[in-house]
């Protein structure tokens, strides 16, 4: 997908504001590029919350040990608020082009140990750039 000036300095306004950078910033610059494209804010912004509860989340579990008291319900939430990104980047996905579905069907709409980190590296990059829309 050829991504507009305009995303490409949104990109580069946040690689030079997010500490280490953006983990995710192809796929990054393709929800913003199809959001702005379609008009779609609402949707991002749901793609946000989705990935920012989902980074928080396993941050948490990352911390707990299996037996620890939370655990499980963390793991529950994890899988809710994945499921729930997924779900939003499906919807997003309605816009784009086949080579760019392809390439998100890969990379996260399978259930392997990669899907997941490549969802959890999406999720930061969202946390990130929400934390920096606070004002």
């Amino acid at each position: 997908m050829q991504l507009s000036e305009d995303t490409l300095s949104v990109l580069e306004f946040l690689d030079t504001n997010i500490e280490g950078g953006l983990r995710k910033r192809n796929d990054i610059g393709t929800i913003l590029e199809l959001g702005a494209t379609h008009n779609q804010a609402d949707l991002f912004n749901e793609i946000s919350r989705s990935g920012t509860a989902t980074w928080k989340v396993y941050s948490t579990l990352r911390r707990l040990q299996q037996g620890d008291q939370g655990f499980r319900q963390l793991e529950e939430e994890f899988a809710l608020q994945m499921n729930a990104l997924r779900e939003h980047l499906a919807t997003l996905m309605h816009n784009a082009d086949d080579v760019t579905l392809k390439r998100f069907d890969d990379i996260y709409f399978g259930m392997t140990q990669g899907v997941i980190k490549n969802i959890v590296d999406l999720g930061h990059d969202l946390a990130k750039i929400k934390s920096l829309q606070k004002p």
